[in-house]
């Protein structure tokens, strides 16, 4: 069983992007908008994301509780590309970090990093991917 039932999303998992639709309605429950200490790229049809210890670097999201979180998990890892058996072969790492809730509080949940720096990715400052899409469109 996983430590944590809730994951933070801040790409294309985000309410309005084509991927939202593995969040189900009834198997998450939206717990609000959140944000993360990292930093974001823009890959093109999606975001990336590294953490990062600075209070300068924060990306917007949103936090969901997972009902059945380890299978749910295990479908989501397969989405993101997450080998866990195989970690260098990922896309993404799924990893606990701390969390900011709009309310100020702070939980732990599950995110996914990038395994690697991306080299021709554009830094998105803002930290908000659904904003980077608006300015590009």
């Amino acid at each position: 069983m996983p430590r944590t039932n809730k994951l933070f999303v801040y790409g294309t998992l985000r309410r309005g992007f084509p991927l939202h639709k593995h969040l189900r309605t009834g198997t998450v429950r939206f717990l609000g908008r959140a944000k993360i200490l990292g930093r974001l790229f823009d890959l093109g049809n999606f975001p990336g994301a590294l953490p990062s210890e600075s209070p300068a670097n924060e990306i917007e999201g949103e936090l969901y509780e997972l009902t059945s979180g380890a299978q749910q998990l295990k479908e989501l890892d397969e989405v993101e590309e997450f080998f866990p058996q195989r970690p260098d072969e990922s896309l993404f790492l799924r990893r606990l970090t701390d969390v900011e809730l709009e309310s100020g509080e702070k939980v732990e949940a599950w995110v996914y990093y990038l395994a690697e720096k991306p080299t021709n990715a554009r830094p998105i400052p803002s930290g908000d991917y659904s904003e980077a899409r608006r300015s590009r469109s």
